[in-house]
C-alpha cells in the first residue's frame, strides 16, 4: 500500500501587513532550503497593498499618487512576475517544496507551473465551476470564462521552490484598476505587466463567497491534485525569528523593499 505524503498547512493569518507577510515567505523558503520543515502550503492575506515583481520599475507599474492618497502599501517582492493588488478579499497561497519532490522532479518551469496551479484549478471545480469554464494560461494565470482570477510567480533557490499566487475572491476590482498602471491607457505604455480582463470568484458564481469556503475547496483541491494529506500546523519559532530578521533588513523603511506605507 502506497503511503500518502504529509504536507504542512499554515493557515493562521498572523499579520495583514504585506511587508511582514513577504518576510515570512522568505523565512519559510530558507527553512525549507535547510531541511528544517516539510513541504508547506500557506494561506495568507494582506490589507490593501500593491506588490511589484523583483525586477519591475515601480514608477511604471503603479499609480503611486492613488496609493499615497488611499493609504495603500506598496512593496517589492523577492520573486519575479507582474504587479498585483491585494486586499482582504483576495486570498494568497504559497507552496514551498524541494526541487526534487516527486511532484515536480524533472519538469521544466512551465510544466511545474501547470502542476502547482492544478490544486487551485481543482478547488474552483469543487466550488461549482465546470472544466470548460476554468483555464490555466501559461505560465501560471488562471482564468474563469475568459477573465483572469489568479496569477502566480515562482522563485527557485538552491534545492527549493517557492510558488505563490493570488485568488480574487471578493476584491475591490475598481481599486485594483485604479492603482495598477497597466489598466490606465495613459500610463500603461511603459508597463511590463500584462493587461488582462479580471473577475472575482464571487461574481462568476453569482453569490457571495467567503474566504473560509475558498480555503476549504482549495485544501481539497491540493490534496487531490498533489495526492497528499495536509496537516494544520503553526509556523516554527525558527521561521518566526528568521522572518523578523528579514523584515528588519529588507522590508523596513531603510531596507529598500518597502516603497510606500
Amino acid at each position: 500500500m502506497v503511503s500518502v505524503p504529509f504536507w504542512r498547512l499554515l493557515d493562521s493569518e498572523i499579520t495583514y501587513d504585506a511587508a511582514q507577510n513577504l518576510a515570512i515567505e522568505e523565512a519559510i523558503l530558507q527553512a525549507k532550503i535547510k531541511g528544517f520543515v516539510p513541504p508547506t502550503i500557506r494561506f495568507w492575506r494582506n490589507r490593501r497593498a500593491v506588490i511589484v515583481g523583483y525586477s519591475q520599475d515601480v514608477y511604471a507599474e503603479v499609480n503611486l499618487e492613488v496609493c499615497a492618497r488611499e493609504g495603500i502599501q506598496v512593496v517589492r517582492r523577492f520573486s519575479g512576475g507582474g504587479a498585483v493588488y491585494h486586499d482582504l478579499g483576495n486570498l494568497n497561497y504559497t507552496i514551498v517544496m524541494d526541487t526534487d519532490d516527486p511532484l515536480v522532479r524533472g519538469l521544466d518551469v512551465e510544466k511545474s507551473y501547470r502542476v502547482l496551479c492544478s490544486g487551485v484549478v481543482q478547488g474552483l471545480k469543487y466550488l461549482g465551476f465546470n472544466s470548460n469554464e476554468v483555464a490555466l494560461i501559461s505560465p501560471g494565470n488562471i482564468f474563469i470564462r475568459g477573465k483572469k482570477v489568479s496569477g502566480s510567480a515562482q522563485l527557485r533557490s538552491r534545492n527549493a521552490i517557492l510558488h505563490h499566487g493570488t485568488l480574487l475572491v471578493n476584491s475591490d476590482i475598481k481599486m485594483l484598476e485604479s492603482v495598477l498602471a497597466v489598466y490606465d491607457e495613459k500610463l500603461r505604455k511603459n508597463c511590463s505587466s500584462a493587461c488582462s480582463p479580471t473577475t472575482r470568484v464571487s461574481d462568476e458564481l453569482g453569490r457571495e463567497v467567503g474566504i473560509s469556503e475558498i480555503k476549504r475547496v482549495l485544501i481539497k483541491g491540493f490534496e487531490e491534485s498533489f495526492k497528499i494529506n495536509l496537516k494544520v500546523e503553526d509556523i516554527t519559532r525558527l521561521e518566526e525569528e528568521c522572518a523578523s530578521r528579514i523584515y528588519r533588513e529588507k522590508y523596513s523603511r531603510n531596507g529598500g523593499y518597502l516603497i510606500l506605507g
